[in-house]
């Protein structure tokens, strides 16, 4: 069962940082110069948060592995 809380967690944790990183980044004003920083980072950032869907698809698959070793030594 710990298994399972850590999943949902985790899951939520992703979801969450993502929306509040979408807030921020809608919030930002648009401005030139040294200030406008986030037009270099936010494409990254952006790139590794198109790895989410893998996280979670990771997340699940240890989740599967640890039930069926479970099963293996009861």
């Amino acid at each position: 069962m710990s298994t399972f809380n850590s999943l949902v967690v985790s899951a939520i944790t992703l979801i969450v940082g993502i929306l509040i990183f979408n807030s921020v980044n809608g919030s930002l004003p648009g401005s030139g110069g040294a200030i406008n920083a986030s037009s270099t980072i936010v494409p990254q950032i952006e790139s590794a948060f198109q790895l989410a869907p893998i996280v979670l698809v990771v997340l699940v698959a240890a989740m599967i592995l640890a039930q069926v070793s479970g099963f293996r030594n009861n």
